[in-house]
């Protein structure tokens, strides 16, 4: 295969180090490698000879598509070959550390005071790292959101009596990454009046309920008041 395309290639693989963690290395196969299957091999370190062949594949309609393994430090050099393993058809080598994605942020904490929310957490390599708070009520169209520094964004105007789902998620930046890489959403949390509430859904419903109940209330009361004044006549 010629250097030219080899480069295309190289620029197609998708690379994540999930949290320092895992590594996951992606291709399309049906694109690149079209009706073949393609062996994978890895090794880290610039002195290590010894090349690691994938033990198990993720596949696409029966063709190798993709890898996890162990994520390390060192330099990671990929080769991809045909399934007999006489033909390269793809070596490239990159900084697993630049290609970073964050886990998920946990034990999030939530601060009220005075329709201000403080959002806050603990996250390793927090220098590299950006917060981003979304949010919504039943009366936006779409998620506001807010992003800074690692590990604290505040976010103020919020109503009392408004329900409001929040997500927090952690996004590596570009002085650490080769581009920003954010994590997943965290778990989903709704607040009303600066307390934590099952769903906003349920908040809903009681007030339509309360509503309903109030109107009845109200309907029997005139009902009440004209059969009090029929028994007069």
């Amino acid at each position: 295969m010629n250097q030219t395309y080899a480069k295309v290639l190289d620029k197609r693989i998708t690379a994540i180090n999930l949290n320092g963690e895992l590594m996951n290395i992606s291709w399309s196969a049906r694109e690149h490698f079209p009706n073949r299957s393609v062996t994978f091999l890895y090794k880290f370190g610039n002195n290590n000879p010894e090349w690691t062949p994938c033990p198990h594949y993720l596949l696409d309609q029966g063709y190798n598509t993709g890898f996890l393994f162990k994520a390390q430090v060192q330099t990671l050099f990929l080769s991809i070959k045909d399934k007999n393993g006489s033909e390269e058809l793809l070596n490239t080598a990159f900084i697993p550390g630049f290609y970073v994605k964050p886990n998920p942020p946990e034990n999030v904490t939530f601060q009220w005071k005075n329709g201000t929310v403080a959002v806050y957490l603990s996250a390793k390599q927090a220098g590299c790292l950006d917060l981003e708070v979304q949010y919504i009520s039943k009366f936006d169209k779409d998620w506001q959101q807010k992003k800074l520094k690692c590990c604290k964004v505040e976010v103020q105007g919020f109503y009392p009596m408004k329900c409001y789902s929040f997500r927090v998620r952690l996004e590596r930046r570009t002085n650490c990454n080769i581009f920003p890489s954010p994590s997943e959403w965290g778990a989903m949390t709704f607040w009303k009046n600066g307390k934590s509430v099952g769903s906003c859904i349920e908040e809903e419903n009681i007030n339509n309920n309360n509503i309903i109940l109030i109107s009845v209330m109200a309907v029997l009361f005139v009902i009440f008041l004209l059969l009090v004044s029929v028994c007069k006549l």
